[in-house]
């Protein structure tokens, strides 16, 4: 009985591991289709009844944010630490939380990538000379695929985040 209750743990680590492997590879393509401006390729990231709060928007509020966002900023890069995760036992949920920061291409933090595993870094490296944003996301499985379901965003106001 022991045994098999063991290879169940193991298991379930493994496949966490490799939920956590995949979640932040999405997040990644995220940020890379958000550099390259792709709005029709970070709504594929998405779930068909997406939101994006505080705001609540749907599928083409959000896309007129992000067109507005790219518009803005022109070439842009997004910096980020590690996402922390949190994957529900029932493998069908998750969730990511992260600061993040869009700077306009031209514009460099020296230093920065070294930091990416030490977010409480990352954020005093950056917090004093940049907007900074912080993102929680929730996602779902559909299909075996891990998708967007909410996004929360919230603004950096000098003092902490907005909730």
């Amino acid at each position: 009985m022991l045994p098999v209750f063991l290879a169940a743990l193991l298991c379930m680590a493994c496949s966490a591991e490799e939920d956590a492997v995949t979640i932040r590879a999405l997040i990644d393509n995220g940020a890379a289709l958000a550099e390259a401006h792709d709005i029709s390729g970070i709504m594929e990231l998405a779930s068909a009844d997406v939101r994006a709060m505080p705001m609540d928007l749907d599928r083409r509020g959000i896309k007129g944010v992000l067109w507005r966002t790219f518009r803005h900023y022109g070439p842009l890069t997004i910096l980020y630490p590690r996402p922390a995760l949190e994957i529900r036992a029932d493998g069908h949920q998750a969730s990511a939380r992260f600061p993040f920061l869009i700077v306009k291409k031209e514009h460099t933090i020296p230093g920065l990538e070294r930091l990416r595993d030490d977010p409480a870094a990352w954020l005093e490296t950056v917090g004093e000379t940049a907007d900074l944003y912080r993102f929680r996301l929730e996602m779902v499985r559909e299909d075996g695929d891990w998708l967007v379901n909410r996004a929360f965003l919230e603004r950096f106001t000098g003092m902490s985040f907005e909730e």
